[in-house]
């Protein structure tokens, strides 16, 4: 009887652990946790700190559990004498004695007692503060070596492992929920744009008045609009962009320019370093000539510190006469032409803004990062330099209009500005949240939000790319995906041409659209712009465009994300270690 019902227990335990939802690299990472925590000879603290270690690394909680019963006081010991030879072998400061060090280990480990596991705490703690960082300094060192490599072949092999009892049991996606159709709930009431502010960005004093904003679809929208505004242009034009290139796309921007420049008008080109990698001179050339200012930002020079190396200008704004203006995710070549233009057919969004005030926010982004660029000399320039500089700032709002707000991070206590406008309407939203994303790789603040819209009923639902230009990154997002969908959260993948667009839209009622990704680089690294508005008619519009690009995609299904090969998850998860600098 009592085997029968250990074995009972064991089972549903197993269930539990293992249950086919769980995704396996989550396991693997618990169990990978565990192994790491299980190094550290430090009885009564190896549960918590699995547990810590699990947490930190994504895993289930749980299996982290299961190498501390390994430990004991036949393991500990031999384990502590092997860490800390190894230790002290890489031990940068003077050799410590090994039978004082080893003697004082011991009577550390002696010191636990599980009857009174708070004194042995303190007990284990001040016997290892005893023996001094002379001693103490090897043997952790060489924990952490012998936790990492126990961790590092623990992974592989627990993934494996868990995958192979899977197929064996036959938990297949035969017990998988019907996921049905993705339709989103109508709101329950239309909000003014003051109570959207108030609730989904809190801060109204922050948004400005533009007269329209329209939404830009693709290059085949985004293109026409700024060629023609630019050669319309009478006194300025300011134009920032990450990638340019001397292709298609690029020499009709060109062409648009010098025509503005001849006119008479103050046109200045500024440009990122890497973006623009490639680039040759005579493209920069021919704009000098025709009297255009252009300045490279963070040129790649051996001298340049390695920290300004990767700080890259990832902006793509536009304004012209200090009243209308574009920003959105379109660089400024051809892979964002129609194919029918001979271009790749990118997928991406742009908005424009016409108004003085709100265009005017965009010009202040400009212009700080303009100081902090390096002008490119040419003999026109030279000419202009005398020419006034017209200086565009807030004026009265012009009539009705629309609240709009450009948020920037160019400064490093403004770094964290646009996680938290997409963090707070997150975090408000009621009905829906739609969000697409080129690289979506949303730090751990963002996942918990999702998460937490979701348990509140709020329809979440994520496109990203199918196919990547950065395949690195595109790897790091997928490692993340089996979290996600766990949690409730939709994902669709893009199909065809690559997904570029950087947008959000929140219940009807309030929208980003900007070039900020949810990842690493765009909140560490690099600058970046978003035009957020709670404009009804704006945020119907970007929800209808989303959908209509949600029916083009295929959904991710847990059981189909599941099903990639061992080799896929353990490439993801190397990506994933690597977000920081993707």
């Amino acid at each position: 009887m009592i085997r029968r019902r250990l074995q009972t227990r064991w089972k549903l335990l197993a269930r539990k652990l293992f249950h086919h939802h769980d995704p396996a690299d989550r396991i693997a990472r618990g169990i990978s946790a565990g192994f790491f925590a299980a190094a550290f000879p430090l009885p009564g603290l190896q549960i918590p700190l699995s547990l810590l270690f699990a947490y930190l690394a994504r895993g289930n909680r749980a299996v982290a559990i299961l190498p501390q019963f390994l430990a004991n006081a036949g393991t500990l010991f031999p384990l502590a004498i092997g860490e800390f030879y190894l230790g002290a072998w890489l031990w940068p400061g003077a050799a410590p004695d090994p039978d004082a060090a080893l003697a004082g280990t011991r009577l550390a480990l002696d010191a636990w007692s599980w009857s009174e596991p708070w004194r042995s705490t303190q007990a284990v703690l001040d016997a290892l503060g005893e023996l001094g960082l002379d001693a103490a300094g090897p043997i952790l060192l060489g924990a952490v070596l012998v936790g990492a490599a126990l961790a590092l072949v623990m992974y592989p092999l627990a993934l494996w492992g868990v995958r192979a009892w899977r197929k064996r049991r036959g938990a297949a996606s035969a017990e998988e929920p019907e996921l049905g159709p993705f339709e989103l709930p109508v709101p329950d009431k239309a909000l003014t744009p003051a109570q959207a502010i108030e609730r989904y960005a809190g801060r109204p004093e922050r948004f400005q008045r533009a007269e329209s904003i329209r939404l830009l679809v693709d290059g085949r929208e985004a293109y026409p609009e700024m060629l023609a505004a630019i050669e319309a242009a009478r006194e300025t034009v300011d134009l920032e962009t990450y990638i340019l290139r001397a292709d298609a796309a690029g020499e009709r921007f060109a062409a648009a320019l010098r025509k503005a420049a001849l006119q008479g008008a103050r046109v200045r080109l500024l440009y990122d370093a890497v973006g623009a990698l490639g680039l040759p001179e005579r493209y920069v050339h021919g704009l000098l000539d025709a009297g255009v200012h252009v300045a490279v930002y963070h040129p790649l020079h051996v001298s340049r510190p390695l920290w300004a190396w990767n700080k890259r200008d990832h902006r793509k704004i536009l304004v012209v006469d200090g009243r209308t203006a574009f920003a959105g995710g379109l660089n400024l070549a051809a892979d964002y032409l129609p194919k029918e233009e001979g271009g790749a057919g990118w997928r991406d969004t742009h908005a424009r803004i016409d108004g003085r005030e709100a265009a005017g926010e965009l010009s202040r982004l400009f212009e700080r990062t303009w100081k902090r660029a390096r002008k490119w000399p040419g003999v026109a320039q030279r000419r202009q330099e005398s020419m006034p500089r017209r200086v565009v700032g807030h004026t009265a709002a012009l009539g009705p209009g629309v609240p709009v707000q450009v948020i920037g991070n160019s400064l490093f206590r403004q770094r964290w500005l646009i996680r938290r406008a997409y963090l707070r309407a997150i975090q408000q939203a009621r009905n829906y949240i739609l969000i697409e994303n080129a690289y979506f790789i949303p730090d751990r603040g963002i996942r918990k939000a999702l998460y937490q819209a979701v348990e509140r009923g709020v329809r979440v639902g994520v496109v990203v790319a199918r196919e990547s230009d950065v395949e690195l990154a595109a790897a790091a997002a997928r490692a993340l995906y089996a979290e996600l969908l766990e949690r409730g959260v939709r994902i669709f993948e893009w199909p065809g041409s690559m997904l570029h667009a950087k947008t959000a839209v929140i219940d009807d009622a309030f929208a980003l659209v900007g070039s900020y990704n949810l990842d690493h680089r765009s909140l560490f690294h690099n600058l970046e712009a978003v035009v957020v508005t709670p404009d009804a008619a704006f945020a119907r519009r970007l929800r209808e465009q989303t959908m209509d690009d949600i029916a083009r995609c295929e959904e991710l299904t847990p059981a189909r994300h599941e099903a990639r090969s061992l080799s896929t998850i353990l490439f993801e998860s190397f990506a994933y270690q690597l977000r920081y600098w993707l």
